[in-house]
């Protein structure tokens, strides 16, 4: 390993590269190792990247990918040889050449995408629930730590504990890690993974954390993965192109979501020069790939809400006709209130201030928006366009209260001063 030091390394490099490392070496040794052998491989990664940051607190070396490979590459044959010696585990691998060839094929870039697909499918089993795919998909897949994953959904240590055992518990009972190929409900999974990595991208683009309510690199885990999923013919599907047109028409906007205090920013003030035109042409093409066949996903409705103001040069010269269009199409298959929340504004926009709040009173009862900031935050923004601010203020209050983060907070807070000065 060339351990020569090139730059110091900075904490967020080093966190990315070991969370994605993490990723990968995680499912390409599961793979080796059979699924019953997932705390093994697990230990086998925590070591290389302990070493890792023992070895590089002076500088990284020339290939900080290729060194923790190694690392991982040589503390896996140790522990296998180890636990050989303990218990009949891969007898198959009992010589040095068997050994090291599998753990070297494992760890080759060529089989990374694979690897991770056949994980990502493993732990979408239709036996555990959402949440825990969820949860194993952020823990296998994106390298978040139990900590992490505990305060990104607002729950203890303990609950994610659970979860993650609970997915072992599954891993074990299958023989190997399948590839996609080979899977009978092949279908039913890919459900399921489309759905987890839809709430694993919305986690990161306004989610829950108090103190960190859009964090980018689980939008870009999100795109990443879903990627992977085209980049294999049993998996690739329009739907999944659609989510991906979602996943990079969003994350394209990413950089003016929040100004430089951690402040929302809405959308109508976003500055569009920013907004990144090689993301958003990357989400055009997944857009024409996911136009084959007849059938219309909520995916494709999403991305295509999406696309129409990403490829907007203003908000008044968005085509609110379409984005109406896509949301009454979404209400008939899916009926949801917030999807009515969204139908009402774009009216707004279309028909008139007046036209869209009264499609928003309409929903006041509605149990699920009666606990929603925005829709008071909604209704507020429409009051105050009508020049009714005594009435703009008691909805911003009333969204302040319910607000789940500071960011959310301080952008009602924001927009109640700006009454004073209109």
């Amino acid at each position: 390993m060339n351990e020569g030091p090139e730059v110091h390394p900075s904490a967020e490099l080093v966190e990315d590269l070991f969370r994605r490392e993490y990723a990968h070496l995680v499912s390409a040794l599961i793979r080796v190792l059979g699924p019953s052998n997932v705390q093994l491989a697990e230990d086998v990664v925590h070591d290389a990247l302990v070493s890792a940051m023992q070895a590089w607190r002076f500088g990284l070396p020339q290939d900080p990918k290729a060194w923790i490979i190694r690392a991982a590459h040589n503390r896996a044959i140790d522990i296998i040889r180890r636990e050989q010696r303990r218990r009949s585990l891969l007898p198959e691998l009992a010589t040095t050449t068997a050994l090291t060839d599998t753990i070297e094929a494992a760890l080759a870039p060529a089989a990374e995408a694979a690897g991770q697909l056949a994980m990502m499918f493993a732990v979408c089993d239709p036996g555990l629930s959402r949440e825990t795919h969820v949860t194993l998909i952020l823990r296998w897949l994106c390298g978040l730590s139990p900590r992490e994953i505990g305060q990104a959904f607002l729950v203890d240590t303990q609950t994610i504990d659970r979860r993650l055992h609970r997915g072992r518990g599954r891993l074990r009972e299958l023989g190997r890690l399948p590839d996609v190929d080979d899977l009978p409900d092949l279908e039913t999974r890919r459900g399921s993974v489309v759905r987890s990595l839809y709430l694993l991208f919305n986690e990161g683009y306004h989610g829950s954390n108090q103190h960190n309510p859009v964090r980018p690199f689980l939008c870009e885990d999100a795109l990443r993965l879903t990627e992977l999923l085209l980049d294999a013919r049993a998996t690739a599907h329009p739907d999944v192109h659609a989510l991906a047109a979602l996943f990079s028409f969003g994350t394209a906007r990413l950089s003016t979501r929040l100004d430089e205090h951690g402040v929302f920013v809405p959308l109508e003030e976003q500055d569009r020069s920013r907004w990144d035109r090689a993301r958003i042409e990357r989400g055009l093409i997944h857009l024409a790939h996911a136009a084959t066949g007849d059938h219309m996903s909520r995916w494709h409705l999403e991305a295509g809400i999406a696309c129409e103001h990403a490829i907007a040069p203003s908000v008044q010269e968005t085509n609110w006709d379409r984005i109406i269009g896509f949301y009454q199409l979404l209400a008939e298959q899916s009926p949801n209130p917030v999807v009515a929340l969204n139908r009402a504004l774009a009216v707004a926009e279309r028909d008139g201030v007046e036209e869209g709040r009264r499609e928003l009173v309409a929903l006041a009862d509605e149990p699920k928006l009666s606990r929603y900031p925005f829709y008071w935050a909604a209704l507020a923004d429409l009051e105050r366009r009508a020049g009714r601010h005594a009435a703009a203020r008691e909805q911003y209050e009333h969204a302040i209260a319910l607000a789940r983060s500071t960011a959310e907070c301080a952008a009602f807070e924001r927009r109640i001063e700006s009454l004073k000065i209109s």
